[in-house]
């Protein structure tokens, strides 16, 4: 009875929340329409059954300190501050709470309530709470998990966007004086310490980070210190709602409501503006645009002003249009700013791009996203279109990339291919910017079995993704140049790109022996390769058919062929020895087959063709042994290479910077004037000039700031 009952409230729910969709004032069936979306019924398909999946996920359990019973050595959960007196559920015994670890209890109020936890568990528990109360509004024990101060006074970033949705959802379902303690709580939220950051410690904050910020700076947050773009949005986002549901007597974080309003309104202003100017700093991030996503939803989804609403929207359909024209069944392909090292292994974005587009889910191992199950936000036509590549192909693509504050324009140039079954792209950078997380190149192949993520370079980071500060690229069309050579000595004038590129690479590059012939462990090995003298690619176990031939690799994929050529004769498959348990970044190998390539200079070209432009392989196959041979020159660090097209690409490795020089059919890279517009240059997809220009079967338009209004022109 009670699922059934849950189900009843679900379905009236949903229907609500479409027949507002459906009524709201749109401009016809424009392609970027919300309206346009072409896919609502698949929509609901695919999202059927979900929240009541999310809702009965567990919650409140990361909150809980542990203790350990004396008596039996057992373990139990409790609801208690470091030093109190607790008792043993196994053998009633009396002990102090020891400490709560990460996300416990930290402090108790006059009254004994908890007023403050650690860490950030709001992050994750919250959502199914969410859902719960969705489902059933007379649920108790959620309303009181809810009621809790220590939760209310959680209003940092992610916790801030999960609350920013349930607000308006849902605190009129919650006991009567709720509305008014969750108001205090965020009138006076304001933080000195980084949650998200786990144990890590910093200096102090120059400025306590609160939902407001700081007026004049990008997105209300400083450059040191102000907080990353995906946390300045979540913040900014929830105080914008806030501020349009929350008495006019109310404050936020200090500020009266009245104020906030249309001060957040013109940071996303400038910051739209921005975007389509100069681009944002954290481009394609694999693993934060979700949230920035979640937090634009809660804007569109519940301002109560048109402006506002429209804004979000904007700002949405710029990250979803520039993230769909490099999207592959669901894998970002080429330069992203922030993404795991394990690019493309599943995650919220996946699931977003699944639910929305219809794409191969990676992983079910994540929560799903409560808010865009209960969003009325659909993509229009137009990023329908760029996402399932509905225009002409092949394409090129070149890209402008700010710093990551958007304060400085064309700070790397990205170049990306794009065919019907495959995206190759990169990046030129003249600074290692968060190289954990940074994408230099990426190959995304679609299969019969989803996609394919191929990746790699100097082993730095010994997987796909990250930025060694010893790699570099060069690119043309559907042809890459990946090279890896030792830092130079330090030059007597030092420039800015050295001084990056030697803040991690300053070591020298070592030869190390293949694993069966090197003493020591296959642990010490791997550990050692991070500065190997030698280039890996991470090619996807079940990908396809592996063929070697005189000294060259090719990949034969249901739809692809890929060509590989080595630049050095030092070449071998990373095979783990038998009996090697493997633990840490070792298990990246469960995954992808390691080509190894080896020496001083060294490296490896990529050329990538539809299966469909060749009779059969071994036409492939001919054509590509048959080209002429690679050149190195290794006095200079420069790669000559003639690809099938027969484009001739000359790669000068900078060995005391980041980026190399080169020509392509004997035209020098102009990094200077790297994009036509600016931002975005492509066949289908311009920013730069101040606005997004979409042109797609024919159908040209603009979107636009004018002064307070996003206006959609042809």
């Amino acid at each position: 009875m009670q699922k059934a009952k849950e189900k009843a409230v679900s379905s009236l729910f949903f229907c609500f929340l479409w027949l507002f969709l459906a009524g709201e004032a749109v401009r016809g069936q424009q392609v970027w329409d919300c309206k346009s979306y072409p896919d609502e019924a698949g929509f609901q398909e695919r999202k059927a059954g979900l929240l009541q999946d999310l809702a009965e996920e567990p919650f409140g359990k990361k909150s809980r300190g542990t203790a350990i019973c004396p008596d039996t050595g057992k373990s139990f959960k409790t609801w208690a501050v470091e030093g109190e007196t607790i008792y043993s559920p196994y053998t009633g015994r009396a002990l102090k709470q020891g400490p709560t670890g990460y996300f416990g209890a930290r402090e108790r109020g006059e009254d004994g309530q908890i007023i403050s936890f650690g860490g950030d568990a709001l992050k994750k528990d919250l959502i199914p709470a969410i859902a719960r109360l969705i489902l059933a509004p007379d649920d108790g024990l959620t309303k009181a998990w809810l009621s809790i101060p220590g939760n209310l006074n959680q209003q940092y970033h992610f916790a801030a966007k999960n609350w920013a949705r349930f607000y308006p959802l849902l605190a009129d379902q919650m006991d009567a004086g709720w509305k008014k303690k969750f108001q205090q709580a965020v009138a006076r939220y304001a933080a000195n310490d980084r949650p998200s950051d786990g144990y890590r410690t910093y200096a102090p904050l120059s400025t306590p980070h609160d939902l407001v910020g700081e007026p004049g700076e990008l997105l209300g947050g400083n450059p040191k210190d102000g907080g990353t773009e995906n946390h300045k949005i979540m913040w900014r986002t929830s105080a914008w709602v806030y501020a349009q549901h929350f008495p006019d007597t109310a404050l936020i974080s200090g500020w009266p409501v009245t104020e906030v309003d249309s001060l957040v309104e013109n940071y996303f202003r400038i910051f739209y503006q921005k975007l389509v100017e100069t681009g944002n700093g954290e481009y394609d991030a694999e693993i934060y645009y979700p949230h920035s996503l979640e937090a634009l939803m809660n804007g569109y989804d519940f301002a109560k002003k048109e402006s506002s609403k429209n804004l979000s929207k904007a700002i949405m359909d710029y990250f979803l249009a520039t993230l769909a024209i490099k999207t592959y069944d669901g894998a970002v392909a080429g330069a992203q700013k922030r993404a795991p090292q394990l690019i493309n292994s599943g995650g919220e974005l996946n699931s977003m791009f699944h639910l929305w587009f219809g794409s191969t889910e990676l992983s079910s191992s994540h929560q799903y996203s409560v808010h865009q199950l209960t969003s009325t936000y659909r993509p229009g036509k137009f990023i329908w279109d760029l996402y399932h590549k509905n225009f002409p192909l092949p394409f090129t693509m070149k890209v402008s990339r700010p710093s990551y504050h958007m304060d400085r324009p064309n700070q790397g140039q990205e170049y990306f291919y794009g065919s019907r079954h495959f995206g190759l792209g990169s990046i030129y950078l003249e600074r290692l910017d968060n190289p954990n997380q940074q994408v230099l190149w990426s190959l995304v192949v679609k299969t019969n079995n989803g996609p394919k993520t191929i990746g790699g370079g100097q082993p730095y980071h010994r997987g796909p993704g990250g930025h060694s500060p010893y790699t570099q690229t060069m690119q043309h069309e559907n042809t890459l140049l990946v090279a890896v050579a030792t830092t130079a000595p330090e030059p007597e004038v030092t420039t800015a790109e050295y001084s990056s590129r030697a803040s991690l690479g300053r070591r020298p590059l070592e030869a190390l022996p293949i694993p069966d012939r090197a003493s020591g462990s296959f642990e010490e090995w791997f550990e050692k390769a991070r500065f190997q003298e030698a280039a890996w690619l991470f090619i996807p176990k079940n990908s396809g058919e592996i063929i070697e031939k005189d000294q060259k690799i090719m990949l034969q994929t249901d739809h692809v062929y890929v060509g590989i050529t080595p630049f050095s004769e030092n070449v071998y498959w990373l095979d783990v020895p038998a009996g090697t348990a493997l633990k840490g970044r070792q298990k990246v190998l469960e995954d992808y087959h390691v080509l190894v390539v080896g020496d001083g200079f060294t490296g490896y070209a990529l050329e990538v063709h539809e299966k469909s432009d060749f009779q059969s392989f071994s036409e492939f196959s001919a054509e590509f042994l048959n080209q002429p041979p690679f050149k190195k020159d290794r006095d200079k660090n420069i790669l000559t290479y003639h690809n099938m097209k027969g484009d001739r690409i000359e790669m000068n490795y900078n060995s005391l910077g980041l980026r190399p020089g080169g020509k392509i059919n004997d035209i020098s890279l102009d990094f200077e004037n790297w994009s036509e517009s600016g931002g975005y240059t492509s066949p289908v997809l311009n920013t730069g000039k101040g606005y997004l220009e979409g042109n797609i079967h024919g159908e040209i338009f603009k979107v636009s700031l004018q002064e307070e209004t996003i206006v959609y022109e042809k």
